[in-house]
């Protein structure tokens, strides 16, 4: 199924994330902050576990923009193969425990409030920061494809973002070797006509 969303960043980045998942993880770990952002840069390897577990992806560093989003578990790349920007090399975990996974801009997890994510709001009632998905419950392997239309000469308004290709696995992807700050995310020339 394909499902598609669109979101605004305010910040250099997004994360997506279960929030079931996430808050297992951070009742796991006694977690009290409510900056994870600052919390994970202050302690790495908490991050790093994060990741690792699926119970967090985060996106960046990318430019501050209007982005499309889809999600993609059918198998296959949608994305017109001239809007093609690249396909991360890269394959990263995702684990999906309540069927709902958030996209948010990173100011989400800069300000973290559990409830507002449990009990996720219509889109009617959100700013456009964030948006939701359902996806099975389970562990995922995803592929990052960038996309953008620079046949548009309207660069505001021209169709740019990601497709997130979720594939269904038993165990979640090792991360081993994987430096997440070095993943190539940014869009090539996406400000530029």
């Amino acid at each position: 199924m394909l499902q598609r969303q669109k979101i605004t960043l305010e910040t250099p980045g997004m994360v997506l994330f279960d929030p079931a998942t996430l808050a297992a993880f951070i009742e796991e770990q006694q977690i009290t902050a409510t900056d994870l952002l600052q919390y994970f840069n202050d302690y790495p390897q908490m991050g790093d576990a994060a990741i690792r577990q699926g119970c967090l992806l985060p996106i960046y560093t990318i430019p501050t923009w209007d982005y499309e989003l889809v999600f993609n578990d059918t198998g296959t790349i949608s994305t017109p193969a001239h809007l093609i920007d690249g396909v991360l090399e890269v394959v990263l975990p995702l684990k999906i425990s309540s069927g709902i996974l958030i996209v948010t801009d990173l100011f989400g997890i800069m300000d973290f409030d559990l409830d507002y994510y449990l009990n996720f709001p219509p889109p009617e009632e959100r700013l456009g920061l964030d948006a939701e998905v359902r996806l099975q419950a389970g562990n995922h392997a995803v592929r990052v494809v960038k996309f953008i239309d620079r046949q548009d000469t309207d660069i505001e308004h021209r169709a740019c973002g990601y497709e997130f290709l979720l594939q269904p696995v038993a165990s979640l992807p090792a991360m081993a070797g994987i430096d997440i700050d070095a993943i190539p995310y940014a869009i090539d020339g996406l400000m530029q006509e």
